[in-house]
């Protein structure tokens, strides 16, 4: 039986990076508005689900993070957090419980995972089937029914994985980025990207990077499936928002056109090398990352009074922040949630070429022709 194309999109990104280092983790955390904390105890009960049948991970660090307020775990400490904690996960990732002195009902759920097993979308699913799990004691999770409805051949998924670098990880407690943060009204795709559009042709970028999953099945909260759709400034400098959205999506289908012809291993191994390779070769980035309107997805359709999801936070790794940053480099991203559209971008910094290097450093994930 022919592997289903689900199947071939996890492989790639499986095979894009040769191993896993601190430049490929990204941190994400969930607050949700509960009624009361959950316990590590109900945590650990229920991961046992997520890890049921799950060719990716089999266990997890799992720790307790306490603050004062939450003004006290901004997004910028993120990376300081990962740097500190790298050594104790880097066979498997980080999830924490997160709670406030100052709120006994807000609870977060935060993470720092390898991206090159789960992307920025796929996490964001995971915390909302781990909340929905804790709140109902059921397996939201249903890893063996999401792998088969999609035709992925788990046990030879597993076989795919890239081995973690065990030395010492150094990991950088600075981003090579700042950031900026704020909240809209909810808009839709055509007027977001004329806003995208702007932003990069103030920055003078070349290149638009559109940051877009390719499974969104919500039975699977599990896998990297994100795609970087480049838009040239020829295109877009010509373009409204609609226009954009329509050449990305054709060049996505061009992608998966070309993915549906690997079959072999060594295929797959060659296809992740060039694509990396590609990503790290393409100057001057603006990239785009729209998570959409994710309120379906909030914890209101199961005991919304045991947790509600409020916001949602993270950033890209090293490794990808290395590509925005510089004068004309950028990103930016967003996510909706009920009546708000919380947006940060990075704000311009040193030029590209130093801090691309101090973010990658000697990666040969990050160095490949």
């Amino acid at each position: 039986m022919p592997l289903s194309i689900a199947d071939k999109v996890l492989r790639l990104s499986l095979t894009t990076f040769p191993f896993i280092d601190a430049s490929q983790f990204f941190p994400a955390l969930s607050t949700y508005k509960v009624d009361r904390a959950f316990d590590l105890a109900e945590f650990e009960e229920a991961m046992t689900h997520f890890f049921r049948g799950n060719p990716l991970f089999s266990k997890c660090r799992l720790v307790e993070l306490a603050f004062d307020t939450p003004e006290e775990f901004p997004l910028s400490s993120f990376q300081g957090l990962l740097a500190e904690k790298y050594e104790s996960y880097y066979d498997s990732f980080l999830l924490a419980s997160v709670t406030y002195r100052s709120d006994p009902h807000l609870q977060g759920i935060f993470t720092c995972v390898p991206f090159p097993l789960q992307d920025g979308y796929k996490t964001f699913r995971f915390h909302q089937a781990l909340m929905r799990t804790l709140k109902t004691r059921q397996d939201g999770f249903q890893i063996t029914q999401g792998l088969a409805d999609l035709g992925v051949r788990a046990d030879e998924l597993a076989d795919f994985l890239p081995p973690a670098e065990t030395s010492p990880s150094g990991a950088s407690k600075e981003l090579p980025v700042t950031f900026t943060e704020g909240s809209d009204s909810p808009v839709k795709i055509g007027p977001f990207l004329e806003k995208m559009r702007a932003d990069f042709l103030d920055r003078d970028s070349a290149n638009m990077f559109v940051l877009k999953n390719s499974l969104y099945s919500p039975k699977l909260p599990l896998g990297n499936s994100l795609q970087f759709l480049t838009v040239p400034r020829s295109v877009v400098a010509q373009s409204t928002g609609i226009q954009i959205r329509d050449y990305y999506r054709a060049e996505e289908q061009r992608q998966m056109d070309l993915l549906s012809r690997v079959e072999r291993r060594e295929d797959f191994t060659e296809a992740g090398r060039a694509r990396i390779g590609k990503m790290i070769a393409t100057p001057d980035v603006f990239a785009v990352n729209n998570y959409g309107n994710v309120s379906a997805h909030d914890g209101s359709d199961a005991h919304a009074d045991q947790g509600t999801l409020v916001k949602y936070e993270w950033h890209m790794p090293l490794i990808v922040l290395g590509l925005t940053v510089g004068e004309r480099s950028g990103l930016s991203w967003t996510i909706t949630i009920r009546d708000k559209a919380f947006n940060f971008a990075t704000v311009r910094t040193s030029p590209q070429d130093d801090t691309v290097k101090a973010a990658t450093g000697s990666n040969p994930a990050a160095s490949v022709a």
